[in-house]
């Protein structure tokens, strides 16, 4: 029955990661440029047990006509997988 609840637990916070902001593709995580994903995406904690991630990737994809990158990441510290998206926008003007 415990590890039951774990495991519960376990896809409940999984559920709350891809609600926020990068945690699916119609959420991205708005960026000046590509070259901030990497900083962004290692900045993030891993919202099972509030871990480092290590970015593993970076890969991008046309969604519906929209440009997208995604970072994927391991938690250093569980080894949970995880993805976050991101949305390269225009940068502002000088």
């Amino acid at each position: 029955m415990r590890e039951r609840a774990t495991r519960k637990l376990v896809l409940d916070k999984q559920r709350l990661a891809a609600l926020e902001p990068g945690g699916a593709a119609d959420r991205p995580i708005e960026v000046s440029s590509s070259a901030v994903i990497p900083v962004r995406a290692r900045s993030q904690r891993c919202p099972l047990c509030g871990g480092s991630l290590l970015l593993d990737e970076e890969t991008a994809t046309m969604i519906d006509g929209k440009s997208l990158r995604t970072a994927h990441l391991t938690c250093q510290q569980c080894g949970v997988r995880r993805e976050l998206w991101f949305r390269i926008g225009s940068p502002l003007p000088n």
